[in-house]
């Protein structure tokens, strides 16, 4: 076989074992050579090629200064949806993650892989196709070829926030940015609704304004304050933490500013929907892990059990948008 697949006797070792990276070219050679000999290192390894492990691996980087909150709830959710088809789900934390999901998928530890917290260039999604093992991201990376993605459908969401500002007549909305770290390692569906947010305002011949998490403070708040008494602002879209916005919707009730009359706010953000939220009458399209995590899980399931071809497959779902008396 290392004869077949041009390379030495210890790289196929090594393509077996997944002990040590190899060049992901070298390792489709030797899969390929391997195949075509109908080749297997031993009885066991031919056991462990036909039986399913009930394995998933779930790749979801940890950070320094995420939100905890946001990736346990979707972390827990896939775990649970995981563990309702019969199947454990093995946590892989690596920021990079390639060298890791290689070792556990190389090595039968893993009968498929979930990607999570995905950005636009995702190196994990860009190298599927060597991972030897059904993939499917929760979100939408540019390179998705060789695996399956399902999320929200982002380029959607922001265009339904601004045409529901264009009909209530809205023309200047300010868009509360999450922290800006988010958009400086280029995450996925923030892009998308951002970019989506310009689109659609620029149409419609809105102008759109920006400010960042990092900047919502008191002074910040005053300036959003004298925007909306000067009629500069007239509306809010957050993708900020429900308790963040909160405390800009109380700091502005507090100055007199009345919702919707004087300005109108429509909630983006990660998380089930908020009662808080609701309370207020803010309207929100929330980032509801569930519906998400069931139907990756659902398609993964049918990959691993059915052999069912989901490379390249792409599920957008729409957003749930709970209008309210906000807008």
């Amino acid at each position: 076989m290392a004869r077949l697949a041009k390379v030495s006797v210890s790289t196929v070792s090594y393509a077996f074992s997944g002990k040590r990276p190899i060049r992901p070219q070298t390792y489709e050679r030797v899969m390929n050579a391997a195949k075509e000999l109908d080749y297997a290192p031993n009885a066991g390894a031919r056991m462990m090629r036909s039986e399913h492990k009930n394995i998933v691996a779930l790749s979801a980087p940890l950070r320094l200064k995420q939100n905890k909150e946001s990736y346990a709830d979707y972390f827990i959710e896939m775990a649970r949806q995981e563990h309702e088809r019969g199947y454990d789900s093995l946590l892989l934390t690596a920021e990079n993650g390639v060298e890791d999901i290689r070792r556990v998928t190389r090595s039968n530890l893993a009968d498929g892989v979930i990607l999570m917290d995905i950005v636009d260039d995702d190196i994990r999604a860009a190298q599927a196709a060597t991972y030897g093992r059904p993939c499917i991201a929760i979100g939408l990376p540019r390179h998705h070829s060789d695996l399956a993605c399902v999320d929200l459908d982002f380029e959607l969401m922001g265009r339904m926030a601004i045409e529901t500002l264009h009909d209530k007549g809205r023309t200047s909305p300010i868009f509360l940015k999450g922290p800006r770290k988010e958009y400086e390692r280029r995450s996925s569906y923030r892009l998308i609704m951002r970019n989506s947010m310009h689109t659609w305002a620029k149409r419609y011949g809105m102008h759109l304004t920006e400010a960042e998490q990092s900047t919502i403070r008191e002074d910040c708040i005053e300036q959003t304050y004298e925007s909306i008494r000067d009629r500069r602002v007239d509306s809010i879209i957050s993708e900020v933490r429900p308790i963040q916005l909160l405390g800009v919707v109380r700091a502005l009730q507090s100055r007199g500013i009345v919702i919707p009359d004087d300005v109108s706010v429509i909630s983006c953000a990660a998380g089930t929907p908020s009662s808080s939220l609701e309370h207020l009458g803010i309207s929100e399209m929330p980032l509801t892990p569930q519906p998400l995590c069931a139907a990756a899980c659902d398609i993964l399931t049918g990959a691993i059990e059915q052999g069912q071809q989901i490379a390249g497959l792409v599920s957008l779902r729409k957003p749930t948008f709970y209008k309210r008396t906000s807008v």
